[in-house]
């Protein structure tokens, strides 16, 4: 009659139903939740959470309502034993169905370090993400990535034996989607800043939101041949000029943002200085000498001390300033030996030889 009576008294369960549970008691080694039966049910650790490094008393909290799998009515001690891990899993399958088939972006939290890629909890299962599918650049180190939230996309799905997520294919949608919003309000001669993403031999990558534009070599320095690593670091923020856009390629420019050398040239030098510059680039015709932050000058190979042959990039040279045109951002040099004792007097010769041209022209 009693046994009739409890019958009634409780919710029939039996092994394989889900249930409703409140949590009453929080243990070491697991929880005890109220689940309006005779008895109440035990939830080992290991079946609370498919995180192993699960802090219990940090994720759950007495009073808090969780689903339970019955996985036995009735274990040694008069207990029903259940897990939360088998109803997690029974319960997300026809909504990781449902989001494998329509492509719904789902939320989870990396667990796990494996041989190929990292285990994620998604709604309660573990999801394999390759270590490919688990951002849009290179992954070098697997285990940066432990403990982060997640937003993925199930790339492929077989309930109970496989599921398979991409983070890739989402963070790829959210730049595209950045990308096209950026283009709609990116105008040529704005000044917007972005982050230094990589350099190469020909230029910087800088990311603006959601789009990659170059900074080619020559928009760097006014200066040629300088070297970018000492103008620009990856991940540096640098404020940078939309130089030119064609359809999805944006070109950008450092050296807008900067006074042109050449405005102030005159203030600087004027004809007949001295300077000791760096050779730049060497022509046929001469070499070019740059005397002050990207003002190059022209030394005519018949004003070369040397054969052309003899002169290299980067080498230090004394010239004297001939001629200075401003307008049109041109300069005549002359090498010059100021070891030369003589050189005081070719100088005054030749200054002579101009003045005296002068006059006949006249």
């Amino acid at each position: 009659m009693d046994d009739f009576m409890d019958e009634y008294s409780f919710n029939l369960i039996h092994a394989g139903d889900i249930v409703k549970g409140k949590i009453i008691k929080i243990l070491s080694d697991g929880i005890i939740a109220d689940i309006s039966y005779k008895a109440d049910a035990y939830v080992p650790k290991d079946q609370l959470s498919l995180d192993p490094n699960l802090d219990i008393n940090k994720f759950f909290n007495i009073g808090d309502e969780i689903d339970l799998y019955i996985v036995k009515r009735e274990d040694e001690n008069g207990d029903v034993l259940a897990s939360k891990i088998k109803a997690d899993t029974e319960l997300a399958k026809e909504k990781l169905d449902t989001a494998y088939k329509n492509g719904n972006i789902l939320s989870g939290k990396i667990i796990e370090i494996i041989k190929g890629g990292v285990l994620a909890d998604i709604l309660g299962v573990k999801a394999f993400i390759p270590a490919s599918q688990l951002d849009i650049h290179y992954v070098n180190n697997l285990n940066d990535y432990l403990g982060e939230n997640v937003k993925v996309k199930i790339i492929d799905y077989i309930p109970n034996k496989k599921l398979i997520a991409s983070q890739k294919v989402v963070l790829e949608e959210e730049k595209l989607k950045k990308k096209e919003e950026l283009l709609k309000t990116l105008q040529e001669g704005q000044v917007i800043q972005g982050v230094v993403k990589s350099i190469t031999k020909f230029g910087a990558f800088i990311d603006i939101g959601g789009i990659d534009g170059l900074i080619p070599l020559s928009e760097i320095s006014w200066v040629r041949n300088k070297n970018i690593n000492d103008i620009l670091h990856i991940g540096e923020k640098v404020d940078v000029y939309v130089e030119r856009i064609d359809k999805e390629k944006v070109t950008l420019s450092l050296r807008k943002l900067i006074p042109d050398p050449w405005t102030t040239i005159s203030a600087k030098f004027k004809v007949g200085d001295v300077i000791l510059g760096k050779i730049v680039n060497i022509t046929t015709f001469g070499i070019f000498v740059d005397i002050s932050d990207g003002v190059e000058g022209l030394v005519h190979k018949s004003d070369l001390l040397k054969n052309i042959k003899e002169y290299r990039i980067g080498e230090n040279i004394s010239v004297e300033i001939l001629n200075i045109d401003t307008n049109n951002k041109k300069m005549s040099l002359r090498e010059i030996d100021k070891n030369n004792e003589s050189y005081e007097l070719e100088r005054e010769e030749l200054n002579v030889s101009i003045i005296d041209r002068l006059q006949s022209i006249k």
